[in-house]
C-alpha cells in the first residue's frame, strides 16, 4: 500500500520521534511505503537546503511554505495558512507523477490542505484519514485570536469553510477522545457519526531503564533534588497552558514540603516562568530550557509526578500529547484544566491521574499533597503505563486506520 502523509511538521529525518512520524514508521514497518509531504518554513530553509531525502519504504518531500510558527501578525500569519492549500496541492501533483497513492493521512492544524486531498481522491481514487488534532477555527476564539463577529469573525467564518471542506473530502476523522468527537458534532451535526472514530495521540514504545543511582545522577545533572517528590510539566509554556494559574498553584504548593516543581520548555511564557524561578517568592520551583527529546524524557523517568495544565477559558477540549511522556514513564499525573476537556476525567477514570479545574489553587495543592504518597504514586503509576500501552501506542492508531481500508477492498 502506498501512503501520502500530509503534515504541518517540518520532518528532518525518518529517525524523528513525534506523533506523526512514529506513525510514519508503523506503516513502513508493515511494508507499505510512506511519502511525507512536509511544510519547511523560510527560516528552515536556511538552515537545510535539502528539499527531498529516502530511506528504505519512504520518503520525504519539502514543501516551501511562508512562515507561520512563531508569527505575531495574524493577518499575515492568516495569509500564508491559506497560501498551504495551493502549495502542498501543486507538491501532491509532483508526487503522483511518481506513484499511485491507496491511502492519504494528514493531521489538523492546518485546514488548507484540502486541495491536496481532494485531487489525490480525484485522481487516484485513495481513500482519507484525518488525525483530528485541534478544532479549527474554534481552538483560535480562545485569547481572542478571532472572533465570532467583526473583521476577525469573517476570518473566523472563512476557516470554517475551509475545514469544512476537509471534513467532507476525508472519508475517516479520527478524535483524539469523547469530547473531541462530541465537540465536533455538536458544531458540524450535518457530520455522519459513521465516519468519525477515536483514535487518540500515539507514540511508539521507548523506555528508558534508569536504575536508582541513573535516576539520581539525572537529578544532580539537571539541578533536582534527590530527596523531594518532583513533579515536572514538559512543553509549551504559553496562554493556552493557562501559566498564571500554573505558578499560583506551585506557589500555594509550598504548604507540601516534600514536593518540588519543575518546568521544562519554552514559549511565550518562558521569560515569566524563569522570572517565577528567580524570585524570592518561590522556593520550590525549578525552571530548565527546552532540550532535546531524548534528554528531555530520560529526565521525565527521573522524576515522580507529571503536570498537564490547560487554560480554565479553553473553549474547545484539548488533549495535549505530553501525557504520553508521562505515562510511558509509568508517573500518575495532575490534569488542572478547563470544563471542556475530558483529559482528566479519563484519568481519573482509569486509575492514572487526579484532576482539578485550573482556577482552583486549593483543589491543586490537594491533589499535590495526595500523590506524595509513595504507594499511591506506585500504583497509579503502574496503572498509566498499563493505559498508554493499551491505548497510545501506534501499533493501535494504525490497526485502527489500516482496518477500514481492508473493509473496502
Amino acid at each position: 500500500m502506498n501512503v501520502l502523509f500530509l503534515t504541518i511538521d517540518h520532518v528532518t529525518s525518518f529517525s524523528d520521534r513525534s506523533i506523526y512520524i512514529d506513525l510514519v514508521n508503523q506503516f513502513i514497518e508493515k511494508g507499505c511505503y510512506v511519502t511525507v509531504l512536509s511544510a519547511c518554513e523560510q527560516r528552515e530553509q536556511r538552515r537545510n537546503s535539502s528539499v527531498y531525502f529516502e530511506v528504505d519504504g519512504g520518503e520525504v518531500i519539502k514543501v516551501l511554505v511562508p512562515n507561520v510558527t512563531k508569527v505575531e501578525n495574524y493577518i499575515q500569519k492568516g495569509i500564508s495558512l491559506v497560501r498551504f492549500n495551493y502549495l502542498f496541492q501543486k507538491a501532491a501533483v509532483k508526487a503522483m507523477k511518481k506513484r499511485k497513492y491507496d491511502l492519504v493521512l494528514y493531521g489538523s492544524p492546518p485546514v488548507t490542505v484540502y486541495g491536496a486531498v481532494e485531487l489525490v481522491k480525484k485522481r487516484q481514487g485513495a481513500y482519507s484519514y484525518l488525525l483530528l488534532k485541534d478544532i479549527w477555527p474554534y481552538d483560535c476564539v480562545f485569547g481572542n485570536v478571532l472572533t465570532t463577529h467583526g473583521w476577525k469573525g469573517i476570518a473566523f467564518y472563512i476557516l470554517k469553510l475551509m475545514a469544512r471542506r476537509l471534513y467532507r473530502a476525508s472519508d475517516y476523522i479520527g478524535c483524539m477522545s469523547p469530547a473531541n468527537i462530541r465537540f465536533l458534532l455538536d458544531n458540524e451535526p450535518w457530520l455522519s457519526k459513521k465516519k468519525i472514530e477515536i483514535n487518540p495521540n500515539s507514540v511508539k514504545p521507548f523506555g528508558w531503564a534508569l536504575t536508582d543511582e541513573k535516576r539520581e545522577a539525572m537529578r544532580i545533572q539537571n539541578g533536582l533534588p534527590c530527596d523531594k517528590v518532583i513533579f515536572i510539566y514538559g512543553g509549551n509554556l504559553g496562554i493556552a497552558q493557562g501559566i498564571d494559574f500554573a505558578l499560583k498553584a506551585v506557589k500555594a504548593s509550598e504548604t507540601v514540603e516534600e514536593a518540588c516543581f519543575v518546568f521544562v520548555g519554552g514559549g511565550t511564557a518562558k521569560a515569566k516562568v524563569k522570572k517565577a524561578e528567580n524570585s524570592s517568592d518561590f522556593k520550590n520551583l525549578i525552571f530548565l530550557p527546552a532540550m532535546p527529546k531524548d534528554d528531555y524524557e530520560q529526565l521525565v523517568y527521573a522524576c515522580d509526578v507529571g503536570l498537564i495544565f490547560l487554560n480554565h477559558e479553553c473553549l474547545a477540549p484539548n488533549y495535549p500529547s505530553r501525557l504520553l511522556s508521562y505515562m510511558q514513564a509509568a508517573l500518575p499525573v495532575i490534569c488542572a484544566t478547563d470544563t471542556y476537556t475530558d483529559v482528566g476525567k479519563i484519568g481519573v477514570e482509569n486509575g492514572y491521574g487526579l484532576w482539578c479545574e485550573s482556577n482552583q489553587t486549593d483543589d491543586f495543592v490537594k491533589c499535590v499533597r495526595k500523590l506524595c504518597e509513595k504507594s499511591l504514586r506506585s500504583s497509579m503509576g503502574r496503572e498509566a503505563h498499563s493505559y498508554f500501552v493499551n491505548h497510545y501506542t501506534v501499533q493501535t492508531s494504525y490497526e485502527l486506520i489500516v482496518r477500514h481500508f481492508q473493509e473496502n477492498n
